[in-house]
């Protein structure tokens, strides 16, 4: 279960959800939005009858946290001067930058987290009991590992297995080299491949970088983009659930002419 949850902003805060203390000004009574979010599902219709499945799109996320706000009128704190301090926090979280990024710490999972942008701070000024609603809404509608899965290896592999712990499918980068002069270079994962392909081939010590992440997409040969060279009916590498089977190859299965020196990944969540 959720333990605490860390505001990460200019003077970041520990908000505790199992532990709080009276003595906090600010305590932090529920966050809602952090299940997995609506799918948009697009189905077209036959004529006749009957119709066809043509993909799915993940919603936005909306987090909202309510707060009770705890003056400390011993020490001249206010209800006035708390909602203060949220505004700041979440309207302005840092320098550069309108995201609130929010870190997920769980006593089962790893450390995750979200940037959520604030749509709406509320708060009824005449209650008793004080308390502020923040609303903020996602552009990314997973939860991503506030650690990065990173592997690398000196002579490099022509296959080796990648471990997986993630609920939602996620890219990865990869860096290869190559070791003999090919057309071609073709890399695997469960079964599902890309392909490159250029006429002048790629050279004895090329370094092929490849990011399959959404958003972020690249495919550079020492430094330069090289995305023509994607054969069409490739796809798009993702790593999923709980062991991923990675091999890389020439024009050959198992010719040695690529290896893979090393990958970097960060798990992904549809939510807690």
């Amino acid at each position: 279960m959720l333990t605490s949850a860390v505001l990460q902003t200019a003077t970041p805060m520990t908000l505790n959800i199992e532990t709080v203390s009276p003595d906090e000004i600010l305590v932090l009574k529920s966050i809602s939005g952090l299940t997995s979010t609506d799918v948009t599902l697009y189905v077209g219709d036959f004529a006749s009858y009957g119709g066809y499945y043509q993909g799915r799109r993940p919603g936005k996320r909306n987090p909202v946290m309510t707060f009770k706000i705890n003056p400390d009128y011993k020490n001249n704190v206010e209800a006035s001067d708390i909602r203060e301090t949220l505004y700041r926090m979440f309207h302005e979280p840092t320098l550069g930058s309108d995201g609130v990024q929010v870190l997920l710490k769980d006593d089962r999972k790893p450390d995750r987290y979200f940037i959520g942008y604030t749509e709406k701070i509320d708060a009824d000024h005449f209650d008793k009991k004080q308390e502020a609603v923040v609303s903020m809404i996602c552009t990314d509608p997973l939860l991503k590992s506030a650690n990065t899965t990173t592997a690398s290896d000196a002579v490099g592999w022509v296959s080796t297995n990648i471990n997986y712990d993630g609920s939602a499918d996620t890219g990865i980068e990869l860096t290869l080299k190559v070791k003999t002069a090919t057309t071609q270079i073709v890399v695997d994962i469960n079964g599902v491949t890309m392909t490159l392909s250029k006429a002048a081939g790629f050279a004895v010590n090329d370094t092929i970088y490849i990011n399959t992440n959404i958003g972020s997409r690249a495919i550079k040969q020492n430094g330069t983009d090289v995305m023509a060279t994607l054969v069409s009916t490739s796809k798009w590498l993702q790593l999923t659930q709980p062991v991923n089977t990675f091999k890389t190859y020439g024009t050959a299965v198992g010719d040695g002419k690529v290896a893979l020196m090393s990958y970097i990944f960060r798990s992904a969540w549809w939510g807690v």
